[in-house]
């Protein structure tokens, strides 16, 4: 290979970077492939500004990436691994790692000319379009599943995007959204694997480790997926980076599901190759309940990239989600909606198991903010109220008597 272009991952044909949402040929996933020889860098900033899609900008957009890596010493010491650590992909500006790929998607749909947006989503994707197009002064249409928490929706149409409720599970809304952009002049920006350019976002994860760690690469990295792109896209930018430096190892991918729609979970345990759809998914992690209806090819190419890796897939019940967000809050102070949660939830689960070593370097990629979704955090203790001069009542509350 040449030059960058885009490869169809199924029949191995090859495109010039246009408008396409699939392999025109065999209907393939598209993923954005570098002629490596061509680049020369020696730093991961460097990496980064040349392992983009071109002639897209890979600069920062409204601020997205550059997420903080915070140390887990408690969570270390609770689950006895040398070390934790937490990406805070809810640091970006609207709330959640979506603005990773959607900032690319975007930039890709203003160089193919276009002036509207649409995109499938369970609420974090929503957001991040909304958020993103309201900065580039384009139109926003926001297709949502009716149970998307209302905290998500809120937030895209104040952002001024055009939000509809679609009936039925996020995949009738994906579905929906593949539809229209086909036969309307609408550019899909949904962050799944149907446009190739978003995933180049995703590889900023890869990316910042890189530099946050000075280039020492973490054992596992622990990803709650639903089709799983983030995953993916994590584990292109070290695979590139490996590529480009020689480096033999990467770090092993760990996907994380609910168990109320575990497509890819499912697939790994049972040994198969191919991810088999669910249709109705329940979970109270919204974030991750794609059950792939229509699209299971996408669950299958995230089963690859996580057997390549040498990683593993499990699926985790909600109690389970429910418990590691609770002490991500009590032991390390953060907020994260329980879709992201799910990552610790995860990591709890190979612990259990034996399959991780007390010396490994763990890290956690947090997806979402708390604020997003408040349902799992409301809180049944009644608060108190007492006067503005009632000294006693007060100590008498904290002391709990």
């Amino acid at each position: 290979m040449s030059r960058t272009e885009l490869i169809c991952t199924s029949c191995n044909s090859s495109f010039n970077l246009l408008e396409y949402y699939h392999c025109p040929y065999c209907k393939g996933i598209l993923e954005v492939r570098y002629d490596l020889d061509r680049v020369t860098a020696s730093t991961g900033d460097a990496v980064k500004q040349e392992l983009q899609p071109f002639p897209f900008s890979p600069g920062v957009f409204m601020g997205e990436g550059n997420t903080s890596l915070i140390r887990a010493k408690c969570l270390e010491k609770k689950l006895g691994v040398a070390r934790i650590d937490l990406k805070g992909e809810f640091m970006n500006p609207s709330g959640s790692f979506k603005d990773r790929p959607v900032a690319m998607g975007v930039k890709a749909g203003i160089h193919f000319g276009h002036k509207r947006l649409i995109v499938a989503s369970s609420g974090n994707g929503a957001a991040a379009v909304s958020a993103f197009a309201a900065k580039a002064g384009m139109e926003a249409v926001v297709l949502v599943p009716e149970s998307t928490p209302q905290e998500k929706v809120s937030q895209s149409m104040f952002l001024n995007a055009n939000v509809i409720k679609i009936k039925g599970p996020y995949s009738n809304s994906f579905t929906l959204a593949k539809i229209l952009a086909e036969t309307e002049s609408l550019f899909n920006v949904t962050t799944t694997f149907i446009n190739p350019y978003t995933v180049e976002g995703d590889k900023g994860a890869a990316f910042e480790l890189h530099d946050q760690l000075n280039g020492y690469w973490p054992d596992q990295i622990y990803v709650p997926i639903g089709a799983g792109p983030l995953l993916v896209g994590t584990r292109k930018g070290f695979m590139e980076m490996a590529s480009l430096w020689e480096r033999e190892y990467t770090p092993r991918m760990i996907g994380v599901q609910a168990r109320g729609c575990s497509t890819v979970a499912e697939a790994y345990e049972r040994k198969e190759d191919q991810v088999q759809e669910v249709v109705v998914p329940k979970t109270i992690a919204g974030g991750i309940g794609d059950g792939l209806q229509g699209y299971a090819k996408d669950g299958t190419h995230t089963l690859s990239h996580i057997r390549k890796s040498g990683g593993n897939a499990m699926a985790i019940t909600d109690a389970g989600i429910l418990e590691a967000q609770h002490e991500l809050a009590s032991l390390e102070g953060l907020f994260v909606e329980p879709s992201a949660a799910a990552a610790l939830a995860g990591l709890k689960h190979n612990v259990e198991l034996g399959k991780v070593r007390a010396e490994d370097h763990i890290v956690l990629l947090l997806t979402g903010h708390g604020l997003k979704d408040m349902a799992s955090a409301e809180m049944k203790k009644d608060i108190p109220l007492v006067g503005e001069h009632d000294i006693k009542r007060i100590m008498k509350v904290i002391k709990g008597s």
